[in-house]
Order: structure tokens, then C-alpha cells, then sequence
């Protein structure tokens, strides 16, 4: 049953878990937080994570960097995370989400690297540590809306998928299309190591066209049916990328472990089990089978990946699953279950990927729903190796200085935690305003919410 936050102490958090027959690792020692963690031939100062937050304010004609966009990495890397992970850059302009999703190409490259620069800096005066750069490359799929209208690019007709949306009309991407889309990953990825990013993300998450790739049962041709042919774009991008990058660069990804759509159209989904449901109906209902993701993590892996970030589920329909939170989005439901639940599950989630691959570091996170409690949670599970790096999301967009306070004062403070309200969200979803801490950061974000109250839902221009 659906419970807001409420928890003071522990020994609250604690309680709440023993009644719901629920369990989560803590610990004092937040000492094992600021460890040095080794990813490949590079070695992080501690072990907290800035995960990939789109703020949707790039520059929407170039798609460029914005004032707004530099002004949250500056903040993130002054806060003291060793390793920031920065949002979703589209590799093609019928791939993007929005008007403002991050673009690269030659003309703003410089852009980009006034940012990588922006990031070291203020990490080396604030901190006084090195910080590791990672940013991701994705096509928006079936979300695409170039130039603000919907135009979605399917992986494959999702019955579920394609009802809730309106897409029952729209047609599949070509073979074809999706080679020639690997020349764009790839030609995305040597600018922006080009501009110093460390390591370059392929986006496989939450429904996008790579992630949705990957439960095409139903596709014909090299890219669909076989779990072979599901995983071959994932791949072959991976090979391709790893290849081209330039030495002491690496290829990474933040890969989902759960599409929950029903199968034969789902991914992580027990197979023959054939669900109605609807996409917006509790995910408990499908059947979870995470044999097929772990073994693609594990052959990523065998291709060099020196680290794993993973998440589930599709934001637009089941968002409590990877941000637990109190308050939904404008005329939607709230979650259907007790957010606790939602941040065990992802934990255990996480632990199974990890004990699956002991060898490299694996990155959580849906954590910010348990506000001040956060670190003793993530320092248990880093010490009983549910494990190896604590990601921050929805928290970095509130607190970026959340690590400094973690690692020099011993504790968070409670007046700058994430509140998730959703209205980072909610932002997101009217597709007008930029987006970020509406309550922590309301000198700016407050008028950007506004803009979408005003003109309402602008679904055709959604980031979200």
C-alpha cells in the first residue's frame, strides 16, 4: 500500500522494513563511501556517481551546451561525485526527445569542451580530486519528437506500447536504417571523446529504441527474434565504438534489465507467459526472468566494458520503479505500491547483476526517496557488496553538494534532500520549461514549472 515518507531515524527505516517483510543492508562506516574504486586503468576517488539527468535545456537550435546546462555540471562536480555521468546527447535529429535534448556535432564541439573543462576544474578547486566524465549516446525510438512534433521509430509494434501511446499506425525502422544508425553512434561518440569525456554511454534504457531492440521477439530481419539478432545493435555498437575510441577512452552503458511489457515484447520477462495487462497497471503482474540480461551484461563485459549502470523499467508508466517517490505527475496515479518496496526491489535488483559480475563495478541507485537515511543504506550495501557505486539522480538535481556533506560531516542535511515531488518531472513532461530542483533551486526552476502550468500538457513536445 502507497505510504509517503515519513521515517526520522533509522531505527524508523528499520521498522518500516521489518513490517513489510522487506530487508536492506546498513551501515555506520560511511568511510567505505569515500574508498578509491578502480574502472578499468582509471581509478575513482570515491565511490558516488552523478547519474544521467537530462535537464532538457540544451540550445535548441544547435543543440548545444546552454548556460544552464554548464551551471548544473559545474555544480555536480564541485559537490564531490568522482564520476559524473552526463545526460542522453541524441546521435541523430529524428532521434532526439525534444526541442532541447543535447545534440554534437563539429560546429558545437567546442561547446562541449568548455564543459569537460568546466567539470575538471571545479573538481580539482572544490575537491581537490580528479573526476572521471561518461556521457551517453541514444535515439529516442518510439519517444522521438524532432523539432517538438511526434514522429515516433519503433524497434518493433508493441501492442501494449502502441495503444497507450497512439503509435498503432506508426512503421517499424528498417535494417537499413538501423546499420546506418551505428555510423551515427559511432561518429557521436569520437567527438565527444574528442571533447574529453572519459568514457561514452550507449543508452539502452527505459524504452528507447536500443533498449526496445532487445525484447523484439516479433522483428524480422538481423535485428529481431533470436536472442542472437535482439542483441546484435547493442553489441555491434559496443565493438564499433570500443574500436574507434581513441586509447585511454572507454565504452560503457546504462542497460536495462527490465522492459516490463508482456512478453513475447518485453525484456527480462519470463518467456511464454503471455500477460493483458497494461503498461500502466502494477509491473508485479510480469513475470521477471533476468537470465537474458545477465547474460548480455556478462558479454559486455567480455567486450571490455570496465563498469555496468543499470536500471528498469519504462518511466513514462511504472516511473515509481527506478525514482520511488511521494508525489506523481499532474493526473496520474499514485504508485501502487509503498515506495520501500520499490527501493528494495531495485536494490535487489542491483545485487543480482553485481554477484553476476563480481569483476567490475555495478551502479545503483533509486535511492533519494530515503532522503537523510541514504548513506548508512549505501554504505551497507557497499560493504555487504549489493554494490560497488552509489548513484545519484533526482538527489544530484536537489543537493550536488550531497557527497561533501556525506564524506566530510559524516551525514546529509535534511533541509536540502530530494523531496520527490516529481515536479523535475512533471517539467520534463509539459515539454516547455528547463528542467531541475523546483523546491532546492526555485530561484530558477520555479518560473521553467510555471511555463508548462500555463500552457499545459504539451504532450507533442515532451522530453519525458
Amino acid at each position: 500500500m502507497f505510504k509517503r515518507f515519513d521515517l526520522k531515524t533509522l531505527d524508523d527505516l528499520k521498522c518500516a522494513l521489518s513490517r513489510s517483510a522487506l530487508h536492506l543492508p546498513f551501515s555506520d562506516n560511511l568511510g567505505c563511501l569515500a574508498e578509491p574504486v578502480k574502472i578499468g586503468e582509471r581509478t575513482l576517488a570515491n565511490r558516488f556517481t552523478v547519474q544521467p539527468m537530462e535537464g532538457v535545456d540544451a540550445d535548441p537550435v544547435s543543440g548545444a551546451p546552454s548556460e544552464l546546462t554548464s551551471r548544473r555540471y559545474r555544480r555536480y562536480a564541485a559537490g564531490g561525485s568522482a564520476l559524473i555521468w552526463a545526460e542522453a546527447v541524441a546521435v541523430s535529429d529524428d532521434g532526439v526527445s525534444g526541442l532541447r535534448q543535447l545534440r554534437v556535432n563539429r560546429s558545437n564541439l567546442d561547446v562541449y569542451k568548455r564543459v569537460v573543462e568546466l567539470i575538471r576544474s571545479s573538481a580539482a578547486e572544490e575537491c581537490g580530486h580528479e573526476v572521471t566524465s561518461v556521457i551517453q549516446l541514444t535515439h529516442s525510438g518510439r519517444y522521438s519528437r524532432p523539432g517538438g512534433v511526434v514522429k515516433p521509430l519503433k524497434a518493433q509494434h508493441n501492442p501494449e506500447l502502441d495503444l497507450a501511446l497512439g503509435m498503432q499506425d506508426a512503421e517499424t525502422v528498417s535494417d537499413d536504417y538501423l546499420l546506418r544508425l551505428q555510423d551515427n553512434f559511432v561518429e557521436a561518440a569520437l567527438l565527444l571523446a574528442e571533447a574529453g569525456f572519459d568514457g561514452i554511454d550507449l543508452k539502452a534504457v527505459h524504452g528507447y529504441l536500443v533498449a526496445e531492440l532487445l525484447g523484439a521477439r516479433r522483428r524480422a530481419g538481423r535485428f529481431g527474434g533470436s536472442y542472437e539478432n535482439r542483441t546484435r545493435f547493442f553489441r555491434e555498437c559496443v565493438q564499433r565504438i570500443k574500436e574507434a575510441l581513441p586509447q585511454g577512452h572507454f565504452v560503457t552503458a546504462r542497460c536495462t534489465v527490465l522492459e516490463p511489457s508482456a512478453y513475447p515484447y518485453g525484456w527480462g520477462v519470463v518467456e511464454n507467459v503471455v500477460n493483458d495487462r497494461s503498461p500502466d497497471e502494477n509491473v508485479n503482474e510480469v513475470p521477471i526472468d533476468l537470465a537474458e540480461p545477465l547474460r548480455l551484461l556478462q558479454e559486455c563485459v567480455a567486450l571490455g566494458m570496465p563498469l555496468i549502470n543499470i536500471s528498469i523499467g519504462y518511466p513514462r508508466f511504472q516511473a515509481y520503479m527506478n525514482r520511488p517517490h511521494d508525489n506523481a505527475l499532474r493526473e496520474m496515479p499514485l504508485p501502487p505500491e509503498d515506495p520501500l518496496r520499490s527501493v528494495v526491489r531495485f536494490q535487489n535488483i542491483v545485487r543480482e547483476v553485481q554477484k553476476t559480475l563480481p569483476e567490475v563495478p555495478v551502479v545503483t541507485a533509486a535511492l533519494a526517496w530515503l532522503r537523510h537515511l541514504m548513506p548508512q543504506v549505501a554504505a551497507g550495501l557497499v560493504e555487504e557488496g549489493w554494490c560497488t557505486l552509489i548513484g545519484q539522480g533526482r538527489n544530484a538535481f536537489a543537493y550536488p553538494d550531497s557527497v561533501r556533506d556525506i564524506l566530510e560531516k559524516g551525514a546529509m542535511d535534511t533541509r536540502k534532500c530530494c523531496t520527490t515531488c516529481s515536479l523535475c518531472s512533471q517539467i520534463m513532461k509539459d515539454g516547455v520549461g528547463c528542467t531541475g530542483c523546483v523546491v532546492r533551486d526555485k530561484d530558477i526552476y520555479a518560473a521553467e514549472l510555471l511555463k508548462g502550468l500555463k500552457r499545459g500538457s504539451q504532450k507533442e513536445n515532451c522530453a519525458f
